[in-house]
């Protein structure tokens, strides 16, 4: 398995070096939502990413990639307007303290935009996240004026309902109260319009149509997943696919430029393109 990996880096990196992964993407109209959970040095798992490691993605998004707020990739999207295959917007779930403490500061440093999904229950109290508990991990999540102090900084906030409930399973009128007292609450705490939700877990069975218009008439601009995916002309503005974070650059790479792409749960190797030289 770990020679295979290898092996794939290689061919992607030969492959980008010829140009020809430029080449079978300059009509590819679509982008990429990429979505990260923690940023710190304090514990390897499937939603943390090191401070050294998204240090060195950023740098290789700001440097080979056209970032764009989440903001701007609803209007390119409510538009209908052509999309650079190259343009990827960055967001965060759930509300970490260490957003504030590590990653603002190195997307600062590279001048990336970049959205953050907050869970408004849990902001500036001592509550665990029931994963991490089960995982014996205690993270502490931002306070108000942390979240406040982003805002000021530029970043977007979005809403990631109160208590982090499954929107799949919660009834209709549960789920409303999850998703207007929400947006509401971040207003009132921040002083701005909230416009972005993303719904806890991103799975499809983690959302019902009932629930996602629910989001729609709450006033909300877009719906965020999280089950892997690109996002191109006619994404329902209300289900945007999302990537999860990758170990490293070079994976992350290879799904933004379209070499891998993981989707449901999948991924599926897109080699080697000859359809597109037919």
């Amino acid at each position: 398995m770990i020679l295979r990996r290898y092996a794939l880096y290689g061919i992607y990196k030969f492959l980008k070096k010829i140009g020809y992964v430029k080449f079978i993407n300059k009509d590819l109209n679509s982008m990429n939502i990429i979505m990260f959970h923690r940023v710190n040095n304090n514990v390897k798992d499937g939603l943390t990413i090191s401070t050294r490691m998204f240090d060195k993605m950023m740098k290789t998004l700001s440097k080979d990639y056209e970032v764009v707020s989440l903001g701007e990739a609803v209007e390119i999207l409510r538009k209908g307007e052509n999309i650079n295959p190259r343009a990827v917007a960055i967001t965060f779930d759930d509300g970490y303290i260490d957003n504030y403490l590590y990653a603002a500061p190195i997307l600062t440093k590279y001048d990336l935009p970049a959205c953050f999904f907050i869970t408004s229950g849990y902001i500036d109290t001592t509550r665990v996240f029931p994963w991490d508990e089960d995982a014996g991990n205690s993270f502490s999540l931002m306070k108000w004026d942390q979240v406040r102090s982003l805002a000021d900084k530029g970043f977007e906030i979005g809403a990631h309902t109160i208590d982090h409930v499954d929107l799949g399973t919660e009834s209709v009128e549960s789920a409303k109260r999850q998703i207007v007292e929400c947006k509401e609450n971040i207003e009132n705490r921040i002083g701005l319009e909230i416009k972005y939700f993303a719904y806890p877990f991103g799975g499809k069975k983690n959302i019902r149509d009932e629930t996602r218009d629910l989001v729609r008439e709450a006033g909300f601009a877009c719906c965020c997943s999280g089950y892997g995916g690109k996002v191109s002309v006619g994404s329902d503005l209300y289900d945007l696919p999302r990537l999860p974070a990758y170990p490293n650059c070079v994976e992350m790479s290879m799904e933004l430029d379209n070499f891998m792409t993981y989707f449901d749960g999948k991924m599926r190797i897109n080699l080697p393109y000859l359809d597109r030289l037919a």
